[in-house]
């Protein structure tokens, strides 16, 4: 089976890796393969952990078999069998999203056709071809040739969409819409996954749990659908206020949306918690959809055990297994969305990726930096408050916020020594806003300490956790 990661032409990449196994006698059931898209820098990387090489390439194939025999069968190869389908796992192929673009500008044609030759490059790799010598490289190249042009991808190839826009005659497909609650766990990766699902920072994120407290909203435009997320703090046990208000605030979210997704740590395994909170959302008439997280973190196995404990449930609408940090099979996970959404109108611009303001971004990222930087010192009892967030005539933008702790020991280890961690949290803080702005931020923070502000609703009130209107 071949899995596309990446949705740069995941279309041409299946279609190709597909005709370029039937070349040689397989059916795509009787291999496993991945091809994931990544960036110049994450191609870079790779090539120095695993080549010693510095550098960007278009194409990248880790081939899993020693000596490849074809065509490739399972009774050849029972050390590489997968054990959940029965294929014979070949290898992984990256694909580099940049280079690929400007390489088919340099030889002017598509870069649908640049990614069909890039896969098929890789593929033939992973089957035992390479291009060392001279007349291996012919071989090869003539192989690819023959392979594309089976299907379709010449060099005059221009894919469906660009065509139909330069006749005039794109299909008008119905556009759909809709919400979309993303509840699990804490620490399951809820944040993690709607700035992926999403393009854009819109939540922050955190090793530690509860990161989250209120329901954030991240805008996902896509060709013939908008879907509207919304991030919520993770479901617990309350033990104060602040909980309180961050399990109302998780609870409102649920209401009135096209469907609950529900995020389930593949690190920390599928229990009877993750159980209660999906029995409750099918038994109260919710459609539910399971993205199992983290699966680059575990075993297959591991993978495979929790999807069979899920497919026990009855009524759930899909269960998608994803790695929402490296964007690994969230295209299908949006496509099972889609197929849930109810309405047909855009509640947002395209260019608007969240409903939060300015404020209320620039203190969550605040507090992410913070969070991440004091580490276990100052667990969870760290509010912002902004205090001036000013556009300045030359566009540059002044901004003064107060880092809020509980108690009076916390202040010096927030400060640091001579003033060195609050400047830290400062600098990292500046940097993404000055990112997500495009202008020059001056940013100024203060320690103030006020006695356990997550048991006062009044304090609570001030930072803009609002138990009345827990949005």
């Amino acid at each position: 089976m071949i899995e596309i990661y990446g949705e740069f032409y995941s279309d041409v990449m299946k279609k190709t890796a597909e005709a370029a196994l039937k070349r040689f006698g397989n059916e795509p059931s009787d291999v496993s393969a991945e091809i994931t898209v990544v960036d110049e820098e994450e191609i870079r990387e790779l090539n120095r952990d695993n080549r010693g090489i510095d550098k960007a390439t278009d194409v990248l194939s880790f081939q899993n078999l020693e000596e490849v025999k074809l065509p490739v069968k399972a009774e050849d190869y029972p050390s590489e069998v997968n054990f959940e389908d029965g294929s014979v796992i070949i290898g992984e192929i990256y694909v580099c999203r940049e280079r690929a673009e400007k390489q088919a500008e340099e030889y002017g044609h598509s870069a649908a056709r640049e990614v069909a030759f890039l896969t098929c490059h890789g593929m033939l790799h992973l089957l035992g071809f390479d291009h060392t010598e001279p007349e291996s490289e012919k071989e090869m190249n003539d192989l690819c040739e023959e392979i594309l042009s089976s299907v379709g991808f010449t060099r005059d190839y221009v894919p469906d969409e660009t065509a139909a826009e330069a006749t005039g005659e794109k299909e008008n497909a119905e556009f759909r819409s809709g919400f979309v609650a993303i509840m699990g766990r804490p620490n399951a990766g809820k944040s993690t996954l709607i700035n992926t699902l999403v393009g854009e920072k819109v939540a922050i994120v955190s090793w530690k749990p509860q990161t989250t407290r209120n329901k954030i909203l991240g805008v996902c435009n896509r060709p013939g659908s908008q879907i509207i997320f919304i991030d919520t703090p993770g479901l617990h046990k309350p033990r104060n206020a602040l909980g309180e208000y961050m399990m109302k605030s998780a609870k409102t979210a649920s209401e009135g949306v096209d469907c609950v997704l529900y995020v389930v740590d593949a690190e920390k395994g599928y229990d009877e918690n993750d159980k209660k909170h999906l029995l409750s959302f099918i038994n109260s008439g919710e459609k539910v959809i399971v993205a199992v997280n983290k699966i680059d973190h575990v075993t297959k196995e591991k993978v495979f055990g929790i999807l069979t404990e899920l497919n026990k449930l009855q009524k759930l609408s899909a269960v998608v297994p994803v790695s929402a940090l490296r964007n690994r099979n969230t295209q299908p996970l949006v496509t099972e969305i889609e197929k849930l959404l109810t309405d047909h109108i855009k509640y947002y611009d395209d260019d608007q990726y969240t409903d939060k303001n300015m404020r209320f971004m620039t203190a969550e990222i605040i507090r992410e930096k913070a969070l991440r930087l004091l580490d276990k010192e100052v667990p969870y009892g760290i509010g912002v408050d902004v205090t001036e967030y000013a556009v300045r005539e030359d566009g540059l933008i002044n901004i003064s916020a107060d880092v809020i702790c509980e108690k009076a020991a916390h202040k010096p280890i927030i400060l640091g020594k001579g003033g060195a961690m609050i400047k830290k949290i400062s600098t990292y803080a500046r940097q993404d806003l000055e990112d997500m702005t495009g202008s020059k931020v001056f940013l100024t923070l203060f320690v103030k300490v006020r006695d356990e502000w997550r048991g006062s609703t009044s304090i609570m009130k001030e930072l803009g956790y609002d138990a009345k209107n827990p949005d």
